[in-house]
């Protein structure tokens, strides 16, 4: 039990670290996951050893990522996905399988070439593994530069949520059939989405009752229980079935999305759950696990590892030149770019790959390296390819005015909404802001929450300032806060 707090309180430490390494040293350019994972690997086996990937601290990094694809299922946005309307006449949810497939054609005939020459032995979860894409660094990165709500990046979301959502479906369907060597176990699967939808229509249902309202904002927090309690019904119902947790989690998460229709105080306390505690334990415990003597020496092995990452990157930048016509090459090239980022799901598949003998053991902790090397690459290019664009619905120079009466308001002063994206003013105090004379915070929204701000409030990346004063100054204020 000793060994498992001094690892568990190595691993919190790093946790902390983390994510004043990458907005203080590495001025937001590696992202937060991939500096727990290769702090993980120095404390780890590969590293130092002084902390150890014990039986408790394995438990607790397994079920922090099923929490990680619990919030990936969280993240779904089914107005989105199925929205009817599109400038391109296509529905979204359409054109993101479409470009799925034509990710994963290229990602199956680049692993069929490896599976000829002998290199691996399982084409199929080669070419499943490559078409995955990281929601985890897609998200934060269409936030911080503005672009969430532009067409352009609302269309990279689509991408990316489909692209996790169906591989996740086929590697399950996969290891089923796998496991079992018949088709009737992937049926199993479709028991699973059977009870995702009893499952949502029973709580939809509960949620409009007088007696659910009433409890809803209780002390006792009657959500955050409910959305664990929600959680576990499903990890428990997916491995009574024999299926993988991780999609129970997943749709659990989904349930949870639908439900609660954006983002709200409940989705905000979940969020800060997972990324504050049970998800840097998984990332950590991967770099901790990792093994650099498991990568196999031989030069055969490097160069098929060369293919590998060539191959991340080539198949979504070619589909998104097709696919994202409408928007400017440099634009496309930087949105592909930015798909090619992958960790979570290539981590999970890999190590689901090595459960059943899909995969040996130094290419799955080649695959992982490879991950961590797209999640340094792919956000830095999208960040230089990107610049000189802006998003449409996001002018840089514009400032949302609301008129109000003469003999309320000094003359000339307007009412402007900023958001707040550089990464230099999260978690500054607007004690230490320097703020021009003529102008006034009103109010500061965060996910649901209004408020009302003091010299001691903390400023948080994405939260969204409401200002009033002189046009000049407001400018002043949104070339601080946005970066």
């Amino acid at each position: 039990m000793a060994a498992t707090y001094n690892s568990l309180f190595l691993v919190t430490i790093v946790a902390l670290l983390s994510p004043w390494l990458s907005s203080r040293i590495f001025k937001g350019l590696v992202p937060a996951v991939v500096i727990e994972i290769l702090m993980g690997i120095l404390i780890g086996n590969s590293g130092f050893h002084i902390a150890q990937s014990t039986k408790y601290v394995n438990f607790m990094a397994e079920f922090g990522f099923s929490y990680l694809m619990f919030l990936s299922g969280l993240e779904l946005d089914f107005d989105l996905i199925f929205e009817k309307k599109k400038a391109t006449g296509k529905p979204p949810w359409i054109l993101g399988i479409t470009f799925f497939l034509a990710t994963s054609i290229i990602s199956y005939f680049v692993a069929l070439i490896l599976f000829y020459v002998g290199w691996i032995q399982h084409p199929f979860v080669v070419g499943l593994v490559l078409s995955t894409t990281s929601t985890g660094i897609l998200l934060p990165a269409l936030k911080e530069k503005g672009w969430i709500s532009d067409p352009f990046g609302q269309q990279l979301m689509v991408f990316g949520l489909l692209a996790d959502m169906i591989t996740l479906l086929a590697i399950t369907a996969y290891v089923a059939f796998h496991t079992s060597g018949n088709a009737f176990s992937i049926l199993l699967v479709m028991v699973l989405l059977m009870f995702f939808v009893v499952i949502y229509r029973v709580l939809r249902y509960v949620a409009k009752t007088r007696g659910f309202s009433s409890i809803e904002n209780a002390t006792s927090e009657m959500g955050l229980r409910g959305s664990f309690a929600l959680i576990l019904m499903f990890l428990a119902f997916s491995e009574t079935l024999g299926t993988q947790v991780i999609v129970g989690a997943f749709l659990a998460g989904a349930i949870i999305s639908l439900l609660s229709k954006g983002q709200s105080t409940l989705t905000t306390k979940l969020n800060s759950i997972g990324y504050g505690f049970l998800l840097p334990i998984f990332f950590v415990n991967v770099g901790m696990k990792f093994s650099i003597q498991a990568l196999d020496s031989r030069p055969v092995f490097w160069i098929m590892m060369i293919v590998l990452l060539l191959t991340m990157f080539l198949n979504k930048v070619l589909p998104s030149l097709f696919f994202l016509r409408r928007f400017p090459i440099k634009q496309r090239m930087a949105g592909g770019m930015l798909l090619s980022s992958r960790l979570s799901l290539i981590i999970a598949a890999s190590q689901i790959a090595v459960q059943i003998g899909a995969l040996d053991s130094a290419t799955a902790n080649g695959l992982i390296l490879l991950a961590i090397v797209t999640c340094l690459v792919s956000p830095m290019v999208f960040t230089r390819l990107i610049r000189g664009f802006t998003p449409a619905e996001l002018p840089l120079s514009s400032i949302s005015e609301i008129k109000l009466g003469t003999n309320t308001l000094p003359e000339g002063w307007v009412v402007g909404s900023v958001e707040v994206r550089s990464r230099k003013v999260d978690s500054t105090p607007m004690r230490s802001l320097r703020l021009p004379q003529d102008v006034l915070f009103v109010s500061i929204i965060r996910g649901d929450e209004r408020i009302i701000p003091r010299g001691h409030t903390i400023l948080e990346q994405f939260d969204v300032v409401q200002v009033l004063g002189h046009p000049d100054a407001i400018r002043r204020i949104r070339s601080q806060l946005e970066g």
